[in-house]
């Protein structure tokens, strides 16, 4: 796998806990604090901007660790194994939302 087959990798999964992850619970309920009055009450723009920042924090949290690796080994710059970090612990992070998404799928 080259570069951009992890990182569309890291994309699909990152959107899957988007939306099956249970925080999303949590970042709906405080839509008070980040949602703007200007924007319409309408429960599915509360669900689709939820999920998107569910989604962008996983893929935010689980890009530090591909950072520091590329940091700390400089010689690993452009190679696919911090994109294969990155990937593999997007998917840790997204353990709960994987488990929803099948027990939803039997």
């Amino acid at each position: 796998m080259n570069r951009s087959h992890y990182f569309a990798a890291v994309l699909a999964v990152s959107a899957l806990n988007g939306v099956f992850s249970p925080y999303l619970l949590v970042v709906m309920a405080l839509a008070p604090i980040w949602m703007p009055t200007w924007m319409p009450p309408d429960p599915s723009l509360l669900f689709y901007f939820s999920s998107l920042i569910t989604a962008t924090t996983t893929m935010m949290l689980a890009g530090v660790p591909a950072a520091l690796l590329e940091a700390a080994a400089p010689r690993l710059r452009g190679a696919p194994a911090p994109m294969a970090l990155w990937l593999a612990v997007t998917v840790v992070l997204s353990i709960p939302a994987i488990v929803r998404f099948v027990g939803l799928m039997v």
